[in-house]
């Protein structure tokens, strides 16, 4: 794990990797099973800290992912504008 922190965190992997698999395959996934989670521990009637919890946890995954696409050389301006409005999209909802 910390290799897969640390590769991304020093701009080891190339930019169409970190959109394409870890922002919107991976990233999209995680944020929509966690959703998912918030909404059911909603629907039990368990704490708004805990749901909040369950729809916030990969809030660091999405943040160290788009300041991993942020720092990559090459990167297209548009690539960035999508991964910030994604990040802003997963948070909003």
């Amino acid at each position: 794990m910390n290799d897969f922190i640390a590769r991304r965190w020093h701009g080891h992997i190339n930019w169409p990797t970190l959109f394409w698999r870890d922002l919107l395959l991976i990233g999209t996934g995680l944020n929509v099973l966690m959703t998912g989670t918030a909404l059911v521990l909603l629907s039990q009637n368990v704490s708004t800290p805990w749901v909040l919890l369950a729809h916030l946890s990969p809030l660091p995954y999405n943040l160290l992912i788009v300041r991993a696409i942020w720092r990559a050389p090459q990167r297209p301006a548009p690539v960035l504008i999508v991964s910030v409005s994604w990040v802003l999209l997963f948070v909003a909802i």
